[in-house]
């Protein structure tokens, strides 16, 4: 069909009220999702798409909600919400101009591309969002040109909401108005991160909408054996924050609802949570057969609540819109969606080089040096290892005004350990965040700021609850970048490790655990030197840096933090550090076990056995050079940690000294870790088990011995 074919201006389009062109409007974009979806149906049933999440059914939701955005406000969605998209992406006027006398958004060329690159998205072609990398709604898409920025979901439900609340907290700490629209269905509303990212939204009286597409089904569960509330809009309540529930198949009533919303937001009012009542029309998704649960009463039921056709209906009768232009709105999108999904069949599938995609984002400009160590600088009082971390926060406080602190009980209490004593008051409430115990929560709100922009700084109170925020962490924080190009500068503090007789649930080394997950770096500082220049590092780092924390070298060890011991600009990858020359064996490690390893170092030496001393710092990314280096002129290697031994990162060090020095060992590699059970209360109890200075020493006198 040709552009003049489509702009040619329907007879009941003249004369129309502004609010009249509204509803026109709304009911193309309705079309339009429509037929978007039907395509990728019939796509699906043709062995086109490997799977597909229908929108049939929620287009009055999704496309009403979506138009109360402004081009510069951040839409989040799930894997029904088409409409929401197209609605977002575009209007009338930039694919069809002259159908209606509505406003022009984004102009023509970008929005057909927008949908055109949306199209190969969902078909995993190169030319979509993620260039193949992920599925369907997965991705992000952030256009300077428009100011769009959406950003998808992943496939655990619930998770995407303190995304977007963090989202909304960035626009609340930018001084803007604008605000965050997020989706969910019903289903997700029972998982633990829609708690937590809803009440934290409240709290921090976010800019957030968040819209529960209540379709009655969380896959093939109803609602009452999901939840006993008489509504989901009631949870409002619980959290101080508006509750609305509405008809979902009313584009008016959605209108009405989200439009107040969003006002609330921006005039600083807080979120609102609004339960958008849906009939089931599809199943979860295509294939499936979960809509078969359903009677046919039910069915019907449904079908005849259909949202397009009602509101087509609705339009005639009331003489807003004409028969003939009802049909000619079905004709348009019909052509112009079968035109771009087309296209998108018929471009280029991936190279298979593009798998060698970056997991880590690259920094970008130079910072600078920034305040260093500030008012210690070069003056011989010694600055205990917990001093420097502070020193490091602050000082990153006063260098990027982006940067903000988030946690349990860091504001006026300064955290469990006092870490941030006094931040409080040199950086105001704005800066320093407390929060409620929620670590998912945390973390989620923390990834969606820094895709913002920000750089938020997470304490947890001990590394072992960040297990509680595993999967925004995971799946959330760690894959964005290679999902989306989009970097994630995020930094968690984790104070982890034994000997302090803390239990098993506050001593346990955990960053093997994270040292799996593509796309997280991992540090541990053993002195207050690198504590300093590390932290300081991992806050100007574009990704996600977990900072490892020895809560027993916190004030036990210290060091004048003179300029010359300060590497700031080397970046996180600065590598591992020889902290002690020797020829005879190596030995590697990091946090508290580097100090042990020194002390049985320096007694062997008095034995006649030289042994280099290796402070890893960094374990993702490894220095490898440096390892292989040293093996290279010892011929022994010895890897201590604090860890249990089955699974530790000794397991990798030393398959990778097995498969990139072979050659130059002279003896196997060994281990010396913490054996496979939770670290016991006792002091006494804990100390057996632990590597100590005798310890690995007998073990370099048996490796020297070799």
């Amino acid at each position: 069909m040709t552009d003049e074919s489509r702009s040619r201006e329907p007879s009941s389009a003249a004369g129309l009220t502004p609010e009249a062109a509204g509803l026109l409007e709304t009911h193309f974009h309705m079309r339009l999702s429509r037929e978007w979806d039907q395509r990728f149906e019939k796509l699906f049933r043709q062995g086109g798409v490997a799977k597909w999440y229908s929108g049939v059914g929620s287009e009055a939701t999704t496309v009403a909600s979506a138009a109360c955005l402004r081009r510069d406000d951040a839409l989040l969605t799930i894997h029904r919400d088409s409409g929401a998209i197209l609605r977002y992406y575009a209007s009338c006027e930039d694919l069809v101009p002259g159908l209606l006398p509505v406003e022009n958004r984004h102009g023509r060329e970008k929005s057909r591309e927008l949908l055109y690159r949306l199209a190969c998205q969902l078909l995993g072609r190169s030319d979509g969002f993620t260039a193949g990398y992920d599925r369907s709604f997965h991705y992000a898409h952030f256009d300077e040109e428009t100011g769009l920025k959406h950003i998808g979901m992943i496939s655990h439900m619930g998770a995407m909401i303190p995304v977007a609340a963090g989202v909304a907290l960035a626009f609340r700490q930018q001084g803007s108005d604008r605000v965050a629209l997020n989706y969910i269905g019903d289903g997700g509303t029972s998982t633990g991160e829609f708690h937590e990212g809803l009440n934290m939204a409240a709290v921090l009286d976010a800019p957030l909408v968040l819209v529960i597409l209540n379709n009655r089904y969380a896959f093939s569960t109803p609602i009452g054996e999901q939840y006993r509330a008489e509504s989901l809009a009631a949870r409002a309540e619980g959290y101080g924050i508006e509750g609305i529930r509405i008809d979902g198949n009313d584009p008016l009533a959605v209108s009405a609802a989200v439009s107040g919303a969003v006002e609330r937001a921006r005039s600083g009012g807080g979120p609102t949570l609004i339960e958008a009542m849906l009939g089931r029309m599809r199943g979860h998704s295509e294939g499936d057969d979960s809509l078969g649960i359903l009677d046919e009463a039910e069915k019907e039921k449904y079908e005849s609540e259909d949202p397009v056709a009602c509101f087509e209906a609705s339009l005639v009768e009331q003489g807003i819109a004409t028969t003939e232009h009802i049909e000619k709105v079905r004709g348009i999108c019909s052509e112009l969606v079968l035109e771009i999904v087309d296209e998108a069949v018929a471009s280029a599938a991936p190279e298979l080089a593009a798998g060698e995609r970056p997991v880590f984002a690259r920094a970008t400009g130079s910072p600078g040096k920034g305040p260093l160590a500030r008012g210690l600088a070069g003056s011989a009082e010694e600055t205990s290892y917990l001093e420097a971390i502070s020193l490091a926060l602050g000082d990153a406080l006063e260098e990027d005004p982006e940067v903000f602190l988030m946690g349990q009980d860091i504001a006026a209490f300064g955290g469990a350990f006092k870490v941030t004593r006094g931040l409080l008051e040199e950086f105001g409430p704005g800066r320093v965040l407390n929060t409620p115990i929620a670590e998912a929560g945390m973390i989620g709100i923390a990834s969606g700021a820094a895709l913002l922009g920000k750089r938020p700084v997470v304490e947890m109170q001990f590394s072992d609850f960040v297990s509680c925020g595993f999967n925004p962490l995971v799946n959330v924080a760690a894959r964005f970048h290679y999902r989306t190009g989009l970097p994630v500068p995020l930094v968690i503090r984790l104070p982890s490790g034994g000997g302090v007789g803390a239990g098993p649930f506050h001593s346990q080394s955990l960053e093997a655990t994270f040292l799996h997950v593509p796309g997280l770096k991992v540090v541990a500082p053993a002195w207050p030197e690198d504590a300093y220049s590390l932290l300081r590092e991992a806050i100007r780092d574009p990704n996600p840096v977990l900072f490892f924390e020895h809560k027993y070298l916190y004030r036990r060890v210290k060091a004048s933090l003179a300029p010359a011991s300060i590497d700031i600009g080397a970046g996180v990858e600065a590598g591992a550090r020889i902290v002690r020359p020797g020829d005879g064996v190596s030995v590697f490690t990091w946090g508290w076990m580097v100090h042990r390893a020194v002390a049985a170092a320096e007694a062997l030496g008095e034995e006649g056995i030289s042994v280099e001393v290796v402070d890893l710092r960094v374990l993702a990314p490894l220095d490898e050079k440096t390892v292989m280096d040293s093996v290279g002129r010892t011929g022994r290697a010895l890897v201590v940690h604090e860890a249990q031994l089955t699974g530790g990162f000794g397991g990798e060090i030393a398959a990778r000294i097995a498969e990139g020095a072979f050659e130059a060992l002279d003896a196997p590699v060994r281990r010396l870790a913490y054996p496979d059970h939770p670290v016991p209360f006792n002091k006494e109890l804990e100390a057996v088990c632990l590597p100590d200075e005798e310890s690995i020493a007998a073990s370099l006198r048996e490796l020297a011995a070799w």
